[in-house]
């Protein structure tokens, strides 16, 4: 099979030219892309030219400051004219002085003909990537493609991926082996390998829509809500205690990660999805799913000691508020808009368009909420009955005292009715109704905003009203709210600005961040950060594509996922070839699929499955997997190594652990499973002597290996028979000969639990290809 896609490749490149494929017919030479081509150079000149310095009076962040006239009356780019750029004759130079830049690499000479091609062209400037409108981009036609590739690709996507492959000399790696495609898509939508039976079914069918039912059925499995709920905590940093110095534990944050599941399970439309966890409370207040889910806002850290302990009128205070806004506010925009909205808190931004006072405007948004457990109603039905009884309540609380014999009997069965209600949930959410807690109260109105100069509380300027960004066109920022002292309403309107089909922003922001759990790295790969810092989209046409079509199909991500692990580019093989690796070796144009380490979760939960041991009980309070006893202080003290790995609260799936901000556990966080203080868009996936230790020496894994010994004895006879029963359950085949023999003999000398840690430590089972 590699042989012969070799093979066509070669054809391919045979027909086409070395990094000359034409894919749409004869065209007249394109204009230099300003993105991809222009923006990189130009951001080795900022350091010296750009907003924090202008040596030489220049600044080259903008079209209109790079383009007007300098001191000497020079201009260092004139469009239209290279010969008169200053810009141009300077990277050119080799006098000691000119040469720019000074110091480093020179531009290479295609780098110069790419920038003077630029200038000749009129030297176009247009708006960031990021903010300009979202285009209804066309599909790539094949009809300019070499026949060979004319029936690769499956779905849109891959004519996208096609296109820019074949411009760029490329093609694309054959598709991998039923066997590898099918652990890779169980790990990518469920989080948890194929059982051998599943594994053995899927290579016997011969259908061509085998492939196709089987992603359909993980995507209807309850696991695929587990797998996605997770990625979405590291984006919120969700954990289960304060963090900071006083790491309390938070006793009613699990309905969050909950609400998450049964979102994901249940294909939640994305705009819903996004307005729930902003101002779900105020949008639909009947529903308990949408209080729940404002748990987002409360998903970081809260600082105990400043915002409770220490006096209300103190500056501390009003520092701790600050900064707890902050950590809102840069989590909201983080998430749902990709941009890094808290470089604006003491200065104006200094690279993308957000001024100071928008960063303080967004602050008014959450001026009116804190961080504490709300009461809500799990039914619907109930809610109303608790409110029309509290209403019934008060009416009677005002009945004169010569009028209360006369509705004795009706307040006795108001107080009976009161009292049959069932008792009430709790959520940690952001909120204005909760209990107070010393100095720690609600707020009747939003607390005033002013800009802070430098960010310094002790210096507040303007007042300013609740709005959003003006960086993106089509939509208005001001909110224009009827009652500005509605603390939901200010919620309600930004989440409304973010889910606008004008949006561009966001609806970007989640296509890249689906399509980067798939691949390892989103088209742009800086998640978070899709500003003029951040990277630019390698396939910008694709990413608009893919937005529109969210949109399109109603917000669905399971239709997305479904687009993308059915594409061609999704099922190619991690195959290494020379020649690509030279011209690509960060493989951004996807010529092969990359390969992916387990994260700490997945690892966890496939020695569970192995061993026969995972409970698959869903939601509820988290498992504790560590003894807790009272600290010295407000933290208590977490004891992982004394805690015995067999009760329970170790079997179920990893989603469900008890998450410490500031006591992580050891194990998982040897696997690069972040501990929640920080917002994490995308995991580190190191390799590590230490990793190897603890899938050697770490408890969970010791007993998990004797659980998993004990099933291979008692469902197997023979030495023979238990490696391949081994095989089978931890890498999904059978061993070779020469396999079978070096690791039976291995369990022989050995013993058979300290060769299932063998196998759980190879590349084979870490590793996703």
């Amino acid at each position: 099979m590699m042989k012969a896609w070799a093979m066509l490749v070669a054809a391919v490149l045979a027909m086409a030219g070395t990094h000359s494929v034409c894919v749409s017919g004869p065209r007249i030479a394109p204009k230099t892309q300003f993105d991809t081509a222009i923006q990189p150079l130009l951001r080795r000149c900022l350091q010296c030219h750009g907003p924090d310095q202008a040596k030489a009076g220049l600044r080259l962040d903008t079209r209109e400051a790079a383009t007007k006239a300098l001191r000497s009356g020079e201009r260092a780019i004139a469009p239209g004219s290279p010969a008169d750029s200053e810009l141009l004759r300077r990277v050119c130079s080799t006098r000691r002085g000119e040469r720019m830049p000074p110091q480093g690499p020179s531009l290479t000479a295609e780098q110069v003909d790419v920038l003077r091609g630029w200038i000749a062209e009129g030297a176009e400037w247009p708006p960031h990537w990021a903010y300009r409108p979202l285009c209804n981009v066309a599909v790539p036609s094949l009809q300019h493609v070499p026949a060979p590739l004319q029936d690769w690709p499956r779905t849109p996507i891959d004519r996208f991926l096609l296109q820019r492959l074949l411009d760029k000399g490329l093609t694309p790696a054959p598709v991998a082996e039923k066997r590898t495609l099918l652990r890779r898509v169980y790990f990518d939508l469920i989080g948890l390998p194929p059982t051998p039976g599943e594994t053995a079914a899927f290579l016997a069918d011969r259908a061509p829509d085998a492939y196709e039912r089987v992603v359909d059925r993980l995507l209807a499995s309850p696991a695929y809500g587990e797998r996605w709920a997770r990625h979405w905590m590291d984006i919120a940093h969700f954990a289960e205690t304060h963090g900071h110095d006083q790491d309390r534990p938070r006793e009613h944050a699990w309905p969050y990660r909950d609400y998450l599941i049964r979102s994901f399970n249940a294909d939640k439309p994305y705009p819903r999805f996004v307005c729930e966890q902003i101002a779900g409370d105020v949008l639909w207040p009947d529903e308990a799913d949408a209080t729940i889910a404002t748990g987002f806002l409360a998903a970081g850290p809260w600082d105990e000691s400043s915002l409770r302990d220490i006096r209300e009128d103190s500056i501390d205070r009003e520092i701790g508020r600050m900064l707890d806004r902050d950590d809102i506010v840069t989590t909201v925009i983080g998430t749902f808009a990709s941009t890094t909205i808290g470089c604006a808190r003491c200065h104006d931004h200094k690279f993308d368009p957000i001024p100071q006072r928008e960063y303080y405007r967004l602050q008014a948004v959450f001026a009116g909420v804190d961080k504490a457990d709300r009461a809500f109603d799990a039914d619907p039905w109930m809610g109303r009955r608790r409110r029309e009884l509290v209403r019934r309540q008060a009416e009677l609380a005002l009945v004169g005292p010569l009028a209360k014999l006369a509705v004795w009997d009706l307040t006795q069965k108001v107080e009976r009715d009161w009292r049959a209600l069932p008792p009430l949930q709790f959520v940690y959410c952001g909120s204005n109704r909760f209990a107070p807690d010393g100095s720690f109260r609600p707020v009747d109105r939003p607390r005033a905003i002013h800009v802070l100069w430098r960010g310094d509380i002790r210096y507040p300027g303007a007042e300013v009203q609740p709005g959003a960004l003006t960086c993106v066109p089509g939509l208005k920022a001001d909110f224009a709210l009827v009652n500005a002292d509605d603390e939901g309403s200010r919620r309600a309107a930004l989440a409304r600005w973010l889910t606008d089909r004008h949006n561009g922003l966001a609806w970007r922001s989640i296509a890249n961040r689906v399509w980067q759990y798939h691949f390892g790295r989103g088209l742009v790969d800086t998640p978070n950060d899709f500003g003029r810092l951040g990277s630019p989209p390698t396939h910008p046409e694709l990413l608009d594509w893919l937005a529109v079509s969210l949109q399109k199909n109603g917000g669905s991500l399971k239709e997305l996922h479904r687009l993308i692990v059915t594409s061609a580019v999704y099922r190619q093989a991690v195959v290494h070839n020379p020649q690509f690796a030279a011209f690509d070796a960060d493989n951004r144009y996807l010529w092969r699929m990359n390969r992916r380490r387990l994260d700490a979760e997945e690892i966890h939960d496939t020695v569970l499955v192995a061993a026969g041991r995972l409970n698959r009980r869903m939601g509820g309070p988290s498992d504790r997997e560590f003894i807790l006893s009272p600290g010295v202080h407000v933290t208590p003290t977490v004891d992982y190594s004394k805690f015995d790995p067999e009760p329970p609260a170790n079997y179920r799936r990893s989603v469900y652990r008890f998450l410490f901000r500031t006591l992580p556990d050891p194990f998982m966080e040897a696997l690069d499973c972040p501990d929640g203080s920080q917002v994490t868009p995308l995991r580190n996936a190191s390799v590590t002597a230490l990793q190897a230790l603890a899938l050697l020496h770490d408890k969970f894994i010791i007993r998990q290996s004797q659980h998993l010994a004990e099933r291979i004895t008692t469902a197997s006879g023979g030495a023979r028979e238990q490696v391949q029963l081994l095989y089978s359950l931890l890498l999904g085949r059978a061993p070779t000969q020469r396999e079978a023999a070096l690791v039976g003999g291995y369990a022989k000398r050995h013993g058979l639990t300290n060769t299932c840690r063998m196998i759980i430590n190879s590349n084979e089972f870490m590793f996703v290809d």
